[in-house]
């Protein structure tokens, strides 16, 4: 049974600057940013734009904050790009994370993505897979959670508008052709 000992909040920046339309919230500095998630009483955060991308120049920042790093975004592109190129970035990240304490890494299918695009994510511009593009996702992310458990990581994956895992029939048949004991859906 899950008990509230067990369970902690954390928060993405966007509450304070949008990594998509970076006027918003461009006045607050990162510092006020993680001060104020702090205060709030969260016990993480996501890293966002913003963020140091170093991690020894981040972590002290945290630690003085009592923050952890729970995740952040990372774009996969294997409907797009072969898959080594998504495969050395996800190391990359994965590295950066774990070197912050992360234990998630949350991720998202965005080759040929509309998100963010002035177009209809209900309608024909969506993104939807041809079963090459389903099998070069879910092998990719069978991959990419093994790279993660290498580091004793969890990968999630972030179902999102404009995508081709946007609808409950597209995460139903991610989950169906994923590995469970190394692909996971990430509640947002």
């Amino acid at each position: 049974m899950l008990s509230r000992e067990h369970v902690k909040l954390g928060i993405a920046p966007i509450g304070w600057t949008n990594d998509d339309l970076p006027d918003l919230g461009g006045e607050n500095t990162f510092e006020q940013c993680i001060s104020e998630m702090a205060l709030a009483g969260y016990a993480g955060c996501e890293i966002g734009n913003k963020y140091p991308k170093d991690p020894k120049v981040l972590k002290p920042y945290l630690d003085i904050r009592e923050l952890t790093i729970c995740n952040a975004w990372f774009s996969s592109l294997f409907t797009s790009q072969p898959y080594e190129v998504t495969e050395q970035a996800f190391i990359a990240h994965r590295d950066r994370l774990h070197a912050l304490g992360a234990k998630i890494i949350g991720a998202s299918e965005q080759g040929n993505s509309i998100q963010g695009k002035p177009l209809n994510v209900f309608g024909p511009d969506k993104p939807v897979f041809t079963q090459m593009q389903w099998h070069a996702v879910t092998e990719g992310y069978n991959r990419l959670g093994q790279l993660a458990r290498d580091k004793g990581m969890t990968l999630t994956i972030h179902h999102h508008m404009g995508t081709g895992i946007q609808t409950l029939k597209e995460i139903d048949t991610l989950m169906d052709m994923t590995d469970p004991d190394l692909v996971y859906l990430l509640f947002d």
